[in-house]
C-alpha cells in the first residue's frame, strides 16, 4: 500500500519512466563525499531479482566516490506535478557510461513546489550597484528563485571583508546571459533580491553569494524561463 505522499510498487516505474521520457535532469548527491552532479536516467532494466535505473555517469564520479564503503546516493527532482521528489539508494555498479543502481523502497513527494537550479554556461554574470559601488558576479548557477554567483569585480581594487551582507535587500541588479548558436545575449533585470548566504574562500580570498529574487517583472521572468529551459537543453546535449 502506498503512504501518503510516498510512491512504492508499480507506481515507481511510471515515475521513472517519466523520467526517461521527458529526459528530466535530476540532483545526485553522493552521501559522505560531498559529490553533487545534475545527471539524468538513461534506461530502466527489469529483471527478475529487481528493477535497476541506468544514470548517466557524472564527470568526477569515479573519482569521488568511497572505495571500500557501500556506495549511498540521495536524489531529487522536480516531478510531473511540479512538485520536489526525493528518493535514496545503495549500492550500485559502473558499466561504461551509466550507473546502475537498484530501484529504492519508495520515492518520497514533497508537498512543495522547488525551483530546480541549473548550472550557467560560462560568461553567465550578475550586475549590480550598491550606492557607489558597482560589482559584476560570475553565476555558478541560477533558478527561477535565485541565483549564485561569485565576486568578480568591484569598483574599487582592495575588498577588506564581505561587499555585501545577510539579507540584504538588491535592486534592479542585470543577469547577463551570454549568446551562443541558438539564442541571441539576454539582460535580465531582476527588481528585487535578498542576499540569503555568503560563502568565503579563505585561500583565494573569494566571496561567493546566493540571491533569492524576490520581485521580477513578468516580462523578466519569461526571459528567465526560456534562458533555463535552454541551460537544460544545453545540459542535455552534453550527456
Amino acid at each position: 500500500m502506498n503512504e501518503p505522499g510516498k510512491l512504492q510498487g508499480t507506481k515507481l516505474l511510471d515515475l521513472f519512466g517519466y523520467l526517461l521520457e521527458q529526459r528530466v535532469i535530476i540532483s545526485m548527491h553522493v552521501v559522505g563525499a560531498g559529490f553533487e552532479r545534475l545527471t539524468c536516467v538513461n534506461g530502466i532494466k527489469e529483471e527478475p531479482g529487481g528493477n535497476w535505473l541506468l544514470i548517466d555517469l557524472p564527470d568526477g564520479f569515479k573519482e569521488a566516490v568511497p572505495k571500500t564503503e557501500p556506495l549511498t546516493l540521495r536524489f531529487n527532482f522536480n516531478g510531473p506535478d511540479h512538485l520536489e521528489y526525493l528518493f535514496m539508494t545503495q549500492g550500485g555498479q559502473i558499466g561504461g557510461h551509466d550507473l546502475k543502481i537498484p530501484f529504492p523502497d519508495c520515492v518520497e513527494r514533497i508537498q512543495r513546489r522547488k525551483n530546480f537550479r541549473m548550472e550557467t554556461p560560462i560568461g553567465a554574470k550578475m550586475f549590480l550597484k550598491i550606492e557607489k559601488t558597482k560589482a559584476v558576479l560570475g553565476l555558478v548557477n541560477i533558478s527561477l528563485g535565485g541565483t549564485l554567483g561569485a565576486l568578480l569585480k568591484p569598483n574599487h581594487r582592495v575588498l577588506h571583508g564581505s561587499l555585501l551582507a545577510l539579507e540584504q535587500k538588491i535592486f534592479n541588479a542585470g543577469i547577463f546571459v551570454p549568446a551562443d548558436g541558438e539564442i541571441a545575449e539576454q539582460l535580465i533585470i531582476i527588481q528585487k533580491s535578498e542576499v540569503r548566504r555568503i560563502e568565503h574562500d579563505m585561500e583565494r580570498n573569494i566571496y561567493r553569494y546566493a540571491f533569492e529574487f524576490m520581485d521580477i517583472e513578468p516580462k523578466e521572468k519569461k526571459k528567465l524561463t526560456q534562458s533555463i529551459y535552454h541551460f537544460q537543453r544545453q545540459f542535455l546535449k552534453r550527456r
